[in-house]
């Protein structure tokens, strides 16, 4: 054995972080991040990148594929030559004479819309079955329709009834291709159904933006016949559009014939009523008598006030003669009663001067007495006349007044029966002048329409006829090489999805975690290609290439082995995978090459008897090794061999034993990590894989610590989980995952990853001594 051995004191066995059950979370790269925290499963634009780089030649091919494809049947497809006409179609027809038209379209909110629908109609009606039919029978398609490209499903087909027996498989693969069979119809209408349909598939209907104009193309594989056919097409649709317009002036000529007939007899029956309502109530002019009745009944109620008048002012007369008739004012006008009154007032004078010499009884005063009694007489009897006169002024007011009020009453009758016999004499009159109107509003109409109706003025006109085309439409190999490199690029990265999501190998640390919940203790990049050649010996890039990016890889996995527990890096370790070539041996070179760049020795077990490869990796004979000393009586530090690496130390497997789990389940293995304790700082065990094999179980339960390797797009993710479920069923808890031959080239995300993953997995204390 070359180099020296320090011998070491034992230390308590490290306590190795225990592997959470499954569906629980582990810890990750960063202090408190969760198995929640790992990125989503939907599709980025970086995914779609990562897709294209890795699987970039199988695009390409699928490319390359489709491009001579697209050029092959180009070149064999027939040459398509496309004939275009130029119309325009106006919404509102031009005026030679100011009538409305019968058609639709004219009123002042339509002038105003964006006219959509008349201009969609008029599409639709150019790629109309019956405008098609016009012109197959104009260019008698139907008996040579070798100009049109029938498909194999517009070409007339023989009965079914001719089929024999012997074509039973044929009829099936057609049945199978085509479907049901159709309808069974006479072959002339199937023909003739067929001519029709080529027909409209041909013609293409272009509108010309912001414009009335319409390109009309029509593709054929004969040039000649396809410009005769698209110029065709517009005249017969112009043709077309001209006949419904007279189709619609025959059909308003007969209807309005109809309802001017209808209308005559109605004008006729009012304007009889009307004559034998004014005959029975003898109406000359009914406006003449509404006036005088009118005036009549004004001019009484005018009398009949004034009668009320003359009626009242009696009617005072005659209470004031009743009460004071001396105060009337006739009574103080009648002379004879003025004359009385003066002589009464002359003889009460003499009286009363006589009274003063002679008694009242004195003959002379009797006698004057007597005078003016047959004076009082005189004046009672002239205030009777005068009573007379105002009972008799009254009476004939009275009289007057009832007479006029009876005049009026009358006249009121006969203004009310005036009234009514208007109101019904107006609806009659209104009734005729209403029919009279409609019928001369029809009349006009019809002459109209009858002079309009001869006008031919269409709105749709021919632009641009159809030339001769001089070269082919299609197929175009520019055209059809794009849509074949786009569809070669599409279907390309179809492929590589469905290549990517079928494949179920753990690629990325966040399938580790997501998939395993264990932690990534680092990620090992892939070696390029230049790097190969350079390094034969992979796991020896640590100590060959110290700036490799896998030396730097294993120097960061060293680094969380260092804080993955409390007393620094485990002194034991084993390392193991779920399969053979997933790269535990370089990981376990590697990893004791990095600790014995710290300056303490190492020792590094090859403890797969199985498939041992340290010997070669590290150069050296492996004549003797574990085997001997589990097998026999020979002392273990007699078995190590030195290597070029210093303070490296290896122990071979020795001869390849038959019966290696029972070797290695025996107690001699743990003397043996017992006895080399104490001159190594650290014993790195290359294992066996777990799955297939209990030698690995055995191994990992002899020894204390261990990690799992997983190879980045090879490792089944049902693998690296069936073989942590048999550690964990075994007692045994990995500290954690190292992925290794990361893809960074075609991999962008892996990048990120790469350079986030070569932080310690766990920040754990640190050591409390140098030694530990």
């Amino acid at each position: 054995m070359t180099g020296s051995l320090e011998p070491r004191g034992h230390p308590e066995r490290n306590t190795a972080v225990a592997l959470p059950p499954r569906g629980a979370l582990a810890l990750g790269p960063d202090d408190g991040t969760t198995a929640l925290d790992a990125p989503d499963d939907s599709l980025h634009l970086r995914d779609i990148l990562r897709i294209f780089l890795k699987h970039k030649w199988t695009i390409l091919a699928i490319l390359c594929a489709a491009a001579l494809f697209s050029v092959v049947m180009t070149y064999m497809a027939a040459p398509v030559y496309r004939a275009t006409t130029t119309i325009q179609i106006d919404r509102f027809t031009p005026r030679v004479l100011d009538f409305k038209d019968v058609s639709s379209g004219t009123d002042s909110n339509e002038y105003w819309s964006d006219g959509s629908d008349f201009y969609a109609t008029n599409y639709e009606l150019l790629k109309s079955r019956a405008v098609a039919e016009r012109v197959v029978e104009e260019l008698g398609l139907r008996k040579n329709p070798s100009s049109l490209s029938l498909s194999s499903e517009q070409a007339p087909s023989a009965p079914a009834g001719n089929s024999q027996g012997g074509n039973f498989a044929e009829n099936i693969l057609s049945w199978l291709i085509r479907g049901p069979a159709p309808v069974a119809i006479d072959p002339a209408t199937r023909s003739d159904n067929a001519v029709v349909s080529a027909f409209q598939s041909s013609l293409t209907v272009e509108p010309v933006r912001k414009s009335r104009l319409v390109r009309l193309h029509f593709d054929s594989t004969d040039p000649f016949f396809a410009a005769k056919a698209i110029n065709t097409l517009s005249q017969s649709f112009i043709n077309l559009n001209l006949e419904r317009r007279f189709e619609a002036s025959a059909y308003a000529k007969t209807f309005l014939e109809d309802k001017l007939l209808q209308t005559k007899v109605k004008l006729e029956d009012s304007e009889r009523e009307l004559l034998e309502f004014a005959r029975g109530a003898e109406i000359v002019s009914l406006d003449d008598r509404k006036t005088v009745v009118s005036q009549n009944l004004q001019e009484f109620n005018s009398a009949v006030t004034k009668a009320e008048q003359e009626r009242i002012r009696a009617e005072v007369l005659l209470k004031q003669v009743d009460s004071n008739p001396e105060l009337l004012a006739l009574a103080q006008e009648n002379k004879k009663l003025n004359e009385l009154k003066s002589v009464k007032a002359k003889l009460e004078t003499e009286y009363q001067e006589n009274l003063k010499v002679y008694k009242p009884a004195y003959p002379k005063m009797l006698q004057i007495k007597g005078q003016i009694d047959e004076v009082d007489k005189q004046m009672k009897a002239a205030l009777e006349e005068i009573r007379g006169i105002v009972v008799a002024t009254y009476r004939t007011a009275k009289s007057q007044e009832d007479a006029l009020k009876q005049k009026l009453e009358m006249a009121k009758r006969e203004m009310l029966d005036v009234q009514g016999r208007n109101i019904r004499y107006s609806i009659l009159k209104r009734e005729v002048d209403t029919n009279r109107t409609l019928y001369d509003g029809l009349l006009q109409r019809l002459k109209e329409v009858g002079v309009a109706g001869g006008v031919g003025i269409n709105n749709i006109t021919i632009v641009d006829k159809a030339k001769v085309p001089l070269a082919p439409f299609k197929p175009s190999l520019d055209r059809n090489l794009k849509f074949g490199l786009a569809i070669g690029l599409l279907l390309g990265l179809a492929v590589a999805w469905f290549i990517e999501y079928f494949d179920d190998s753990i690629r990325l640390p966040e399938d580790v975690e997501r998939e395993t919940g264990a932690a990534v203790l680092g990620v090992v990049p892939k070696l390029k290609a230049k790097e190969a050649v350079r390094l034969p010996q992979i796991a020896l890039a640590s100590h060959e290439d110290p700036t490799s990016a896998i030396a730097e890889a294993y120097r960061s996995v060293r680094t969380s082995l260092q804080f993955s527990t409390a007393h620094g890096a485990p002194r034991r370790l084993v390392v193991t995978s779920s399969g053979p070539g997933e790269g535990k041996s370089t990981t376990a070179v590697s990893l004791a090459i990095n600790f014995a760049e710290m300056g303490k020795p190492v020792l590094i077990i090859d403890a797969d008897l199985r498939a041992p490869v340290l010997h070669k990796i590290l150069g050296v004979e492996n004549s003797h090794g574990l085997s001997n000393y589990l097998a026999g009586d020979v002392k273990a530090l007699t078995l190590v061999h030195g290597t070029k690496v210093p303070n490296l130390f290896v122990l071979t497997t020795g001869p390849l034993p038959p019966n290696p789990v029972e070797l290695l389940s025996g107690p001699k293995l743990l003397s043996l990590l017992s006895e080399c304790e104490g001159h190594f700082a650290h014993i790195v065990v290359d294992g066996p894989p777990v799955l297939g094999l209990s030698d690995a179980i055995v191994l990992c339960n002899q020894v204390d610590n261990s990690v799992f390797v997983i190879e980045s797009g090879k490792t089944r993710k049902g693998h690296a989980k069936a073989a942590l479920r048999r550690l964990q069923q075994a007692g045994v808890n990995p500290i954690g995952v190292i992925l290794t031959k990361l893809d960074t080239y075609h991999d962008l995300y892996s990048r990120a990853s790469y350079y986030y993953y070569q932080q310690p997995a766990t920040a754990l204390p640190p050591r409390q001594s140098s030694e530990a």
